[in-house]
């Protein structure tokens, strides 16, 4: 084996392998930026849901829906079946990264039940949060628990 012959072989696992983490990486995050932007729609829509709470920091309407949907569109389309020649893994399927993305955001939604729900539920005490200041000089919101008498 010649030293070209395995710097090809490199060079061409390594753009699979940047490839596959691109779309591992980006795509659990249009999966949430679409579920961000969502509930900022609602919130413009129905500001009640929010018990009148207001940010800030604030987006126009027409920016929030345009970004709601391109990240739309960033979900959806990799969904598609690719034509034949353009699929995206040589021998994986094209669909890899979806179900993966998909896999992340609901072991996030496990973790957070057993963390936010099962565990003061059976441990006896429940969530509770505030806000502290910082040393850096910033506030910011901490859960800390109270145990059930």
């Amino acid at each position: 084996m010649s030293p070209c012959d395995t710097t090809t072989r490199h060079v061409y696992f390594r753009q699979l392998l940047d490839d596959q983490l691109l779309n591992l990486i980006s795509y659990p995050l249009n999966i949430f930026n679409t579920m961000v932007s969502f509930a900022l729609l609602v919130m413009y829509i129905k500001p009640s849901i929010v018990g009148g709470w207001s940010s800030p920091f604030r987006a126009t309407l027409p920016v929030t829906l345009f970004f709601f949907l391109a990240n739309v569109f960033l979900v959806i389309v990799p969904i598609i079946p690719p034509s034949p020649g353009n699929e995206p893994y040589a021998d994986l399927p094209y669909y890899l990264h979806v179900v993966v993305g998909f896999g992340l955001v609901g072991l996030g939604g496990v973790y957070w039940l057993i963390w936010a729900v099962l565990l003061p539920k059976f441990g006896g005490y429940t969530l509770s949060r505030r806000e502290e200041l910082g040393p850096d000089g910033l506030t910011r919101k901490v859960f800390f628990k109270i145990k059930n008498e």
